[in-house]
């Protein structure tokens, strides 16, 4: 496992409605204040899961969290969003060691997805089957580990987010041309929403491709997060409107106030980790199949990020 460095994906956590939770205590108004709460609200979208923990109780106690993020991009994102999900990363952040750790589930991981009739399914699926409950009750069965919040964001959307705060600087990890864009490993490059985009969504098939896609997004992600820290950002009502649009969570701005407030250096102490498999063609269908022991590996990892003992992993992979 690596010490994630201040580029890396963790900004994806609550994207930027971090920064906007932030604002409150800048001076910036009660009406202004009002305006970042009820448009951070309007992404709110809770999901009841069985056996879920008392969140409230978990963030008066400054307890351990957990967090699903998911990532898509979709041309049509609303609501009733329910298409496939591109990345999926498990989040926990414990205030107390000041440890957070991020783990990335593969989109085409092999799993079976409770209450889906097709077998074996990729995971990605779980949110076309049943939205945000569905994935949060897969992941739960498959590593037996709690899910406490979940956010699912846009990426496409992020083009419009970008344009809004008249772009951003990110820094190329290699060299590479799409969609009529080349970048350049190592020069900083000012990039409008459609460049942007174009850099986050760069992959190919094998594993260490999709690893590196998942770090561009994390890069793109935080240019915006980075950016939209500035008083010009947070005055611009359209961009707060803009990104929140693009935007699922069941943390209300309450929620987003606490953490911020009790679990303040979850960016200090980070460590990361994967699920790893192998491929395998399943019915004319390329999945990742895990082995038990490795996904043994990973319920180890993220229940210590929670400060629960170990138990025994989940059994839904294919």
């Amino acid at each position: 496992m690596k010490r994630y460095n201040k580029k890396h994906i963790l900004r994806n956590i609550l994207l930027s409605l971090i920064a906007f939770v932030l604002i409150g205590g800048l001076g910036l108004g009660l009406s202004r204040y009002r305006d970042v709460k009820s448009a951070v609200n309007s992404s709110f979208d809770p999901v009841q899961v069985a056996g879920s923990r008392d969140t409230n109780a978990l963030l008066k106690a400054k307890k351990p969290i957990s967090i699903l993020l998911m990532g898509t991009d979709a041309s049509d994102f609303n609501r009733s969003y329910e298409g496939k999900t591109d990345t999926m990363m498990v989040v926990t952040i414990d205030p107390k060691s000041e440890k957070t750790t991020i783990t990335s589930i593969p989109h085409d991981l092999a799993v079976k997805i409770p209450g889906y009739d097709k077998s074996p399914a990729e995971i990605s699926e779980a949110y076309e089957h049943g939205q945000a409950k569905s994935s949060i009750t897969t992941v739960q069965k498959l590593l037996n580990v709690p899910v406490d919040y979940y956010a699912l964001i846009n990426i496409s959307g992020m083009e419009k987010v970008i344009n809004e705060l008249g772009g951003v600087d990110i820094t190329p990890t290699s060299t590479f041309s799409k969609d009529g864009f080349t970048f350049e490993q190592g020069v900083k490059t000012h990039m409008d929403g459609a460049k942007a985009l174009a850099y986050s969504q760069e992959t190919s098939s094998s594993s260490s491709g999709y690893l590196a896609h998942e770090s561009r997004q994390g890069a793109m992600l935080a240019a915006i997060m980075h950016k939209c820290t500035s008083i010009k950002a947070l005055m611009n009502q359209k961009f707060i409107k803009t990104l929140c649009s693009q935007v699922q969570t069941d943390m209300t701005f309450d929620n987003l106030t606490t953490i911020i407030k009790n679990y303040k250096h979850f960016t200090e102490k980070i460590d990361d980790t994967h699920i790893s498999g192998t491929t395998k063609v399943i019915d004319g269908q390329t999945f990742e199949v895990v082995s038990q022991s490795e996904l043994q590996r990973v319920s180890d990892f993220i229940r210590g990020g929670l400060a629960l003992k170990t138990e025994k992993t989940g059994n839904i992979q294919y």
